[in-house]
């Protein structure tokens, strides 16, 4: 009976800390079958760099954190592809409208099979029109490739000026 107890307790401790793999959820119809888990947060600070090198104007880090392919998808469905357009536009785009961007959330996520490198993170952002401020909030969603950024997609919502006034 001793024999029985101590195989028991050993087959269930052994049982109970056996390593669990991450199942994952969600899907992207880009990668069939692919799952995801709540990624590291060595992914949020190289974006919340990438987002202050932004605000700073610091192209010499915006770019070193880019891949060469770097390709973006704008709320508009606008297209920026590669390093030389991204540098370009951007410098328009601070001349033009001088954006700032203030992160409120960021969840890093990773692929279970492909071991792909995402965040999504949601931005306050402010822009400046003909002499007015213009508040929006700004989602993007990155894919990070040997830890640069590799492609991302942005969605905004514009928010009414009553309400940031609130």
């Amino acid at each position: 009976m001793k024999k029985l107890f101590i195989l028991i307790f050993a087959v269930t401790f052994t049982a109970c800390n056996a390593p669990v793999e991450p199942q994952g959820a969600g899907f992207f119809t880009g990668a069939p079958g692919e799952k995801y888990v709540v990624g590291s947060d060595d992914i949020t600070d190289a974006w919340v760099k990438f987002i202050d090198a932004h605000n700073e104007r610091d192209m010499e880090t915006i770019l070193s954190m880019e891949t060469d392919e770097i390709a973006i998808v704008g709320p508009d469905g606008s297209r920026v592809n590669g390093k030389e357009m991204h540098e370009q536009r951007l410098n328009e785009w601070f001349a033009s409208e001088d954006p700032k961007w203030e992160m409120y959330w960021a969840l890093p996520y990773a692929g279970v099979s492909d071991n792909s490198t995402w965040i999504v993170a949601g931005h306050t952002m402010t822009l400046t029109i003909d002499g007015e401020e213009v508040k929006a909030n700004s989602m993007i969603d990155a894919e990070f490739v040997d830890g640069k950024i590799n492609r991302f997609f942005v969605y905004n919502m514009a928010i009414p000026a009553t309400a940031s006034e609130e």
